[in-house]
């Protein structure tokens, strides 16, 4: 740290023996053969060296007695060089690897026959085998609702319900796919898979304070104008892997939105949890433990690998020896460099085009001054709400009193006296009664709040967004990599150059690095050449690894179940042939992610019904030969954004900052409501690690540790008494149900019936049927009976009802 390629104290530069003879201002760091005359020496045990002042500033340790001790030895022994320089080091492939380990099948290049055509062909070969066809195809109601909700995560509107039922075009359906393609929508839906493979969040994580990160959202709209652009895939992975390799930005004229969009892409490897902006956690581990979270992204997203498991020692078993995974490392040691370390606080970049610096400069002064006044009034506001219930609940508290409690709350809770936490608990108590029991100082000193929060969410929409762009980028020559015996920071090995696993490899060629632009940049071209290697045509498992993912969140189980793991110890697929053609048919479209969901969702395998016969049950009984189509639940964002969307009150607003959440007295955590009086889609809210917004974390929305490669799907009573006993819930089925008045208000009829109707059809894209209709009314009129003084509470209650159901919660 004092004495590398970033700084030289001293005019010192222990990087090389021959640099350390050099020495600095004081002469040689060593005296070859003699240890105790060596400066370096003299003033490591003198604690001279790193000084006191340094050590945290710095963030470095004095090394210990043992590594002192080795030094000494060297330096007795006459300084040898232990490792060759590190670009000539460890460029071959690993001779661990043998032929036989390359010929797993997913080590092998996808391979398809002429004669396969498409999925149904495979799919049905497979079927008759087992003495089974096709299950009947879906009906046009039940394909409506499937596909809309597959590609948009939000049920039809009442009209295209109506518009592609009533279609005559024998062709519907596929124009249906192709209008959802076209959709914004279907960014915001697909656009939110893939930041959870990069382990996306807004904020740092790692430490108790949990940190946000300001602009986190600028990858998360990325993304989605990705999926929305159709973007290929190769060219989307060449972007987030490298994409300040792309283009020379710290020398270009003028910055692009091109350039702003590549570097913004790079965020996808610093989306995992980052403790390093604590002073006291931006140590050599600390560190290695983000290179190690974006390794294993990079294997369990893209590669469909367990790199993770040959970190510690070569791999149990898969062919990835030890060597191998710091081959990998020594790929991201430019940007990722423990020995010459950025934290999350500095590792951002100031960059706009000349269009938007000049939106920012017009724009954001004013208002940061006018958010600014808000922001004094919003802490005086939860200060004379927190008196106000202090007076209510404790009137024998004195002024006094009142103002050593707000003191006490701005210490941390394990410094606060006994007397404060107290206090402090008192006011805890006060804050966790019934809104019912406040009384009017207390419920006015509320809305105060909320005018508040509202007023600064309304600024802050306003604003233009920051220039700072989160992105990874190469800073110079990187420090050597070692081999990490057991993963200990302190006990490096034999050095080693970049590369790729050599099982993926002829085993001949070696890893070729080429920087990217004139000498003199600091760009190694190391991530480049990966992003390059992985999207090449014949790679063995970058398309397998994609496709497989696009058919997992369509069927609801992968060709491959094990997304994460095409090793050894992986399932292995249940249609080679498919997966393989599949691969094949993605790279020849240009690895188009919309024509995958065109060939998947247009087949005939797509189109079945989920109802499954004795004979299913019999030869297929986990379907995975696709008898039929599974039933599956809604995951979390899908099923919040279709309350909202059939209450109503779904806003459309796309991008941008992501909306503010709130935590309520309870420790229910819940989004705030946007300026137009709705919520907007799940995607757009902030995501906290320790604030998940708690409807989504009740259904299993996931954890990022340090990311998310398949969703748990559980069933379990809590989700039930959300749904049924939730405020919010509540109010978007009262919303629901004025909505279906509102749109009978015209219907002179206004019988039980209609109302049946129009409820099934906005929450299931669906009529009723016979029963589900007689239910119904007979449901409805004895609820108006029993509540002959609010009769209009039984068509709430009805619609309650039905976005509890089971027909509402799962896609058929």
């Amino acid at each position: 740290a004092c004495h590398g390629a970033r700084l030289q104290r001293g005019g010192l530069d222990l990087r090389t023996p021959a640099r350390m003879l050099k020495g600095g201002n004081q002469g040689p760091a060593f005296v070859a053969g003699k240890p105790n005359e060596s400066l370096m020496i003299k003033r490591i045990e003198s604690h001279a060296c790193p000084p006191q002042e340094q050590l945290l500033k710095f963030f470095v340790k004095r090394p210990p007695k043992s590594e002192v001790e080795t030094l000494r030895e060297w330096i007795a022994a006459a300084a040898p060089i232990v490792d060759p320089e590190p670009e000539v080091v460890g460029l071959q492939p690993d001779p661990l690897v043998t032929e036989e380990d390359r010929q797993h099948w997913a080590f092998q290049a996808p391979r398809t026959k002429p004669a396969i055509k498409s999925i149904d062909q495979l799919i049905l070969k497979q079927l008759q085998k087992h003495e089974l066809e096709f299950s009947p195809e879906a009906s046009r109601d039940t394909l409506i609702r499937r596909a809309y909700l597959d590609l948009t995560g939000i049920p039809p509107s009442l009209t295209e319900w109506k518009q592609w039922r009533l279609s005559d075009d024998p062709n519907w359906y596929a124009s249906m796919v192709d209008h959802l393609l076209a959709s914004p929508r279907y960014g915001e839906r697909w656009g939110r898979y893939w930041p959870a493979l990069a382990g996306s969040a807004d904020s740092e994580g790692g430490v108790s304070s949990d940190p946000l990160r300001a602009v986190a959202w600028k990858y998360r709209d990325y993304v989605i104008d990705a999926f929305n652009n159709d973007k290929p895939y190769d060219r989307f992975l060449l972007e987030q892997i490298a994409g300040d390799e792309l283009t020379d930005y710290e020398n270009a004229p003028v910055i692009t939105e091109e350039i702003v969009d590549n570097l913004v892409a790079t965020g996808f490897l610093r989306m995992g949890i980052d403790q390093t902006g604590s002073r006291t956690m931006n140590f050599v581990p600390e560190r290695l433990g983000v290179v190690y979270d974006a390794i294993n992204v990079m294997g369990s997203s893209v590669m469909g690998l367990t790199l993770e498991c040959a970190r510690c020692h070569s791999h149990k078993y898969d062919p990835l020896p030890h060597r191998d995974y710091y081959r990998f490392k020594a790929i991201f040691q430019g940007a990722l460099d423990e020995y010459d370390w950025l934290s999350f606080k500095n590792r951002s970049l100031e960059l706009g085009t000349p269009e938007q610096k000049s939106r920012v400069k017009q724009t954001n002064p004013l208002l940061k001054k006018r958010l600014s006044k808000l922001q004094k009034s919003y802490k005086n506001a939860i200060a004379a709400q927190q008196v106000a219930m202090l007076r209510q609940f404790y009137p024998d508290q004195s002024a006094e009193e009142q103002q050593e409690t707000l003191q006490a709350l701005k210490i941390a809770d394990n410094t606060r006296t006994q007397r404060q936490r107290i206090l402090v608990e008192k006011l805890r108590i006060a804050e966790t009664m019934p809104e019912s029991e406040f009384s009017q100082p207390v419920q006015q000193a509320l809305q105060d709040v909320a005018s508040l929060e509202q007023q600064m969410s309304e600024v802050q929409q306003q604003m233009e967004p920051p220039l700072t762009i989160r992105a990874l980028w190469d800073r110079g020559e990187p420090s050597p990599t070692y081999i990490l015996l057991r993963g200990e920071h302190d006990q490096p090995g034999q050095q080693v150059g970049p590369g790729v696993p050599s099982v993926l490899t002829d085993g001949r060629t070696p890893f070729k690095v080429k920087p990217p632009f004139p000498e003199g940049t600091p760009k190694t071209g190391r991530r480049l050449a990966l992003a390059q290697w992985l999207t090449a045509e014949d790679h063995p498992l970058t398309a397998r690894v994609m496709v497989n993912r696009i058919w997992y969140h369509h069927f609801g189980t992968g060709l491959v179940k094990t997304l994460e793991n095409f090793g050894v110890k992986g399932e292995r697929p249940s249609h080679p042939e498919l997966l393989d053609w599949l691969a094949i048919q993605f790279v020849e479209q240009n690895w188009s992610i919309k024509e995958m969901h065109r060939l998947m969702m247009n087949s005939r395998t797509y189109k079945q019904s989920s109802h499954i016969t004795p004979a299913i049950q019999q030869h297929d009984p986990q379907n995975r030969l696709l008898s039929h189509m599974p039933l599956r639940r809604m995951n979390a964002e899908a099923l919040r954004d279709s309350i909202l969307a059939v209450s109503g009150k779904l806003d459309p607003t796309p991008g941008g900052p992501p909306d503010s959440i709130t935590v309520d007295r309870n420790g229910l955590v819940s989004a705030n409501a946007t300026s137009k009086g709705g919520w907007r889609r799940s995607v757009y809210l902030q995501y906290r690690r320790t604030q998940i917004p708690t409807m989504l974390d009740t259904f299993d929305y996931p954890e990022m540790g340090p990311n998310c490669v398949s969703r748990n799907v559980s069933t379990v009573s809590p989700q039930s008494l959300m749904l049924l006993n939730n405020e919010r819930v509540h109010s978007l089925s009262h919303a629901f149900t004025d909505r279906v008045r509102n749109l009978l208000s015209e219907d002179p009829k206004q019988d039980l019936g209609a109302q049946i109707d129009l409820v099934y059809q906005l929450a299931l894209s669906r009529s009723p049927s016979k029963e589900e209709r007689q239910l119904g009314q007979a449901t409805l009129q004895e609820l108006e009976a029993l509540w002959k003084e609010t009769p209009e509470a039984a068509l709430d209650t009805y619609c309650h009802t039905i976005l509890n159901s089971a027909a509402f919660l799962y896609i058929d």
